[in-house]
């Protein structure tokens, strides 16, 4: 396992963060891991499940920021 496949898994601590602001960081986070180890993945002909699990965090992510926006307004 890379040093970027574990650190975008370990991104789900988001999920766990009760502070708004806090998980404004912990997703800006997530997002620039899940970012890199995306661009790891392309040059590589193998990883179809990782990229689907990746995908499936970014729509986790997706609703996670839309739940910080529509709780500060």
């Amino acid at each position: 396992m890379s040093d970027l496949q574990s650190e975008w898994q370990d991104c789900g601590q988001a999920m766990l963060e009760t502070s708004p602001l806090d998980l404004a960081g912990q997703i800006a986070t997530a997002e620039e891991a899940v970012f890199l180890r995306m661009e790891e993945l392309s040059a590589s002909s193998d990883g179809q499940v990782e990229r689907q699990a990746i995908e499936y965090g970014i729509r986790l992510l997706s609703v996670l920021k839309n739940e910080i926006l529509y709780n500060c307004y």
